[in-house]
């Protein structure tokens, strides 16, 4: 897995890819959202108090081998 970061607003639920990233059209990729505020909504503050590790599309043994 790869990670490339870039910073984009929301609006009516569409995120804008960057044009320097126009190659990764139809890819599959994950998606992982940093808010710089707390949005206030209780059930997204607790959603983003899991851990990664207890959902198990996210878990992947060769991944966590690399940050041992």
């Amino acid at each position: 897995m790869y990670a490339i970061e870039f910073e984009t607003d929301l609006k009516g639920g569409v995120l804008t890819i960057p044009d320097d990233y126009r190659s990764l059209n139809n890819q599959h990729v994950r998606v992982v959202m940093l808010l710089e505020h707390d949005p206030g909504d209780p059930e997204l503050r607790a959603f983003s108090e899991h851990s990664a590790a207890t959902i198990p599309e996210w878990q992947d043994a060769a991944e966590d081998e690399v940050w041992k």
